[in-house]
């Protein structure tokens, strides 16, 4: 038994990436932003917008004005902190912005988006996707 121990762990070991274990949890944590995202913009009857740059995401209200929306980046209630997330492991972030209208909806100004948006978080070789589906804003993760 503890022969069969010693080389599941010797395998696991030189096989397992830090940089490839983080990146399918960081875009699972992606996807849970984006519903959560839509759940705060319907609670709060604001526009919220998500903003991808390169290793962080952060949401934000579409139009400034009274609180949650009198800060750059909304205030997470579930948290209290900002709404931003710094990618962590050399994990990248390409694109977007997704807005959320007070419905959860993904919406391009005042129309609803008729294509998806798609985030893709690369880490080392492997890509993984982040699809917001047009009128539901249904989200859903990816693969390599």
């Amino acid at each position: 038994m503890m022969l069969l121990a010693a080389i599941l762990v010797a395998v696991t070991a030189t096989r397992w990436n830090a940089t490839d274990a983080t990146a399918p949890y960081q875009a699972d944590l992606l996807a849970r932003n984006i519903r959560h995202m839509q759940m705060l913009a319907m609670s709060w009857g604001q526009g919220l917008r998500l903003t991808a740059a390169g290793s962080s995401y952060s949401v934000a209200c579409v139009t400034a004005g009274v609180a949650p929306c009198n800060v750059p980046t909304v205030i997470d209630p579930a948290t209290g902190q900002a709404f931003s997330v710094t990618l962590s492991n050399n994990v990248t972030l390409a694109g977007g912005p997704t807005s959320i209208d007070t419905l959860g909806r993904p919406v391009n100004g005042a129309a609803l988006i008729t294509t998806n948006t798609t985030y893709t978080l690369t880490a080392g070789t492997e890509s993984w996707s982040v699809v917001v589906r047009p009128i539901t804003g249904f989200v859903t993760v990816s693969s390599p």
